[in-house]
């Protein structure tokens, strides 16, 4: 495809073509790295028509393979057990993103068998997606192993920061906060190659009335701090930050302010509580 191919049409009636996005995630730092775990919310405009649905996903990961990433992580994430549904490797839907979902249907891409954070993965180091452990946010999880790694990097492309970062929920889970408890789920999982098993997986949640915060906080300091480079492009943005770097700057506010994640302090009495018919997000 042409590097002059219009992708999107902004508010403003400029197009970001398949050059200015590559040259904006360059700006953004996303190029050159061992790994990138890319956070999807196509914003950027009105899709050009012209391509269709499949030309446009297909445009923007020839975008994404060509920053030479050795390993492209995204999360194809279901939370299927906690909706009280089964688990298929090769068909359960992500509402993660058009483009998540367009990458874990590709030819050669591996699909993690956690049947409520699956992250699917183009490239090297499947060991990634397929030595994980069954705590989805806990240790030998995909965050943890690539937090062990020499460059892991976050991409975000066209989405905030403050809407999807999963991964602090997983600096929650090592630093052990009060105000989330490990909860297990079971279900049916079905394999790659067919075969159907019961197994249980444990997801670190929230205590009831434990509200998340919303205020972009973290954002707004690693962009001030030089952690996060970040790009306009059209009517969203392009990001980055290196996992080591978020890991830090996470645990580093939570341990200042236990309440760092949350909107307003946790409850006095905490109560496992759970419910969920239509979980997106933890």
């Amino acid at each position: 495809m042409a590097k002059d191919c219009r992708l999107f049409r902004a508010a403003s009636g400029e197009w970001v073509t398949r050059a200015s996005l590559a040259e904006g995630l360059r700006r953004a730092g996303a190029g050159g790295h061992e790994i990138l775990y890319v956070h999807t919310d196509i914003s950027f405009g009105q899709p050009n028509p012209d391509l269709g649905r499949e030309g446009l996903l297909g445009a923007l990961l020839e975008v994404l393979l060509d920053l030479g990433a050795g390993t492209l992580l995204f999360p194809t994430f279901t939370f299927s057990f906690c909706n009280g549904q089964d688990f298929d490797v090769r068909t359960s839907r992500s509402h993660m993103g058009a483009l998540n979902e367009y990458v874990r249907r590709r030819p050669g891409a591996r699909r993690s068998l956690d049947p409520l954070m699956s992250t699917a993965l183009l490239g090297a180091r499947p060991y990634l997606v397929t030595d994980v452990g069954r705590n989805s946010v806990g240790e030998g999880c995909t965050f943890d192993l690539m937090l062990r790694e020499r460059d892991a990097q976050f991409l975000f492309l066209g989405v905030r920061p403050s809407k999807c970062f999963t991964f602090s929920h997983f600096v929650e889970e090592r630093l052990q906060v009060p105000y989330r408890y490990p909860r297990p789920f079971t279900g049916r999982i079905t394999d790659a190659s067919g075969r159907a098993y019961d197994d249980t997986y444990t997801l670190y949640v929230r205590h009831k009335d434990v509200i998340p915060a919303s205020d972009g906080a973290f954002e707004a300091e690693a962009v001030a701090g030089g952690l996060m480079p970040q790009v306009p492009c059209g009517d969203g943005f392009l990001s980055t930050i290196g996992a080591r770097a978020a890991f830090d700057l996470y645990a580093s506010r939570i341990r200042e302010d236990i309440n760092y994640m949350l909107e307003r302090p946790y409850p006095e009495q905490l109560v496992e509580a759970f419910h969920a018919d239509h979980m997106t997000a933890l």
